[in-house]
């Protein structure tokens, strides 16, 4: 058995072979088309005929489905010797700053577990950490999973699990560098690859730049906080109910699942409206504390208004 340590234990009661992972060549990287939670609802589906070793959410959760003795559905013909990791997010993203963590901690745990090598390789043939497009037709022919832009974040992925490896924990984390002895402002700036003059500038160092062992310096300017998006506008509530099909029963489907109600979904939500949908709802309404007909498992825009705050 191999279950990462520090990984969530969520395991699914289908979509696996047991004992059926020949070997470890590598880590796979994959993109979910959707979200952390509807991925875990869809897996524990038996139409999905699918799933995956690990996967992360866009916060850096890190959750295990399928034990790494066991053969994960992820990439077809890659099975039987590739390790799988979905990421939450869609086409076209990149993998969050948190994400790049998760999956250098899998790639770290591997190089440990089955010496696979911190490298990035473009071919199943290959070892190291790897993508689902990079397979082809055998692999069930995913030429924008993850996609380009997440294929060039490879080798940062591999920095960091070298980092973890290491017991290099503070190249890791790129805000801040932990002085050693020995060290100096400028050696500190070429290792990683910040010039020295605006390391002195961020900690506020002036000539003669003297840092002593032990100090934590700034090496980026913190970014601006982003500003918390708004709620969606209610769409009306016409547009939920028996026989409506339409993008918003979807959105709130999927909003549901995000917030723990994904038990009710056999298959992921989707634009038609169905009892899960209802169910799911009124769960939603009683955690607020509601009863009577305003559990009536239609959203209103109170309803609306909780559930994406």
């Amino acid at each position: 058995m191999a279950r990462m340590p520090g990984a969530e234990w969520r395991p699914i009661p289908v979509n696996y072979t047991a004992k059926g992972q020949k070997s470890v060549r590598g880590v796979t990287v994959h993109i979910m088309a959707g979200t952390y939670e509807g991925t875990d609802s869809w897996f524990r589906n038996p139409k999905a005929r699918a799933s995956s070793h690990f996967g992360t959410s866009k916060t850096g959760r890190l959750r295990q489905w399928v034990n790494t003795a066991d053969r994960a559905w992820a990439q077809a013909d890659g099975n039987p010797a590739w390790i799988s990791v979905e990421n939450e997010g869609r086409g076209g993203d990149k993998l969050t700053d948190d994400q790049l963590d998760a999956n250098a901690r899998v790639l770290a745990w591997a190089h440990e577990k089955y010496g696979v090598p911190l490298q990035v390789t473009h071919s199943p043939s290959g070892r190291g950490l790897g993508y689902h497009a990079m397979g082809g037709a055998a692999w069930g022919n995913h030429p924008s999973c993850p996609g380009p832009r997440i294929v060039a974040q490879l080798a940062d992925i591999v920095r960091r699990a070298q980092a973890i490896v290491d017991g290099d924990d503070q190249a890791v984390d790129p805000t801040t560098y932990t002085v050693r002895s020995g060290d100096t402002l400028s050696g500190i700036g070429t290792r990683l690859d910040v010039p020295w003059q605006t390391l002195a500038t961020l900690n506020k160092i002036k000539s003669p730049y003297t840092i002593r062992p032990g100090q934590v310096l700034t090496i980026k300017a913190a970014p601006a906080p982003k500003p918390k998006p708004k709620p969606p506008a209610f769409p009306g509530r016409d547009k939920f109910g028996p026989g409506r099909r339409n993008a918003y029963v979807t959105q709130l489907g999927e909003r549901l699942v995000a917030r723990g109600h994904g038990q009710f979904y056999k298959v992921g939500p989707g634009p038609a409206w169905s009892d899960a949908d209802r169910d799911a709802v009124r769960a939603f309404q009683r955690a607020q504390g509601w009863t009577g007909s305003d559990a009536d498992g239609l959203p209103g825009p109170e309803t609306w208004r909780r559930l994406f705050a």
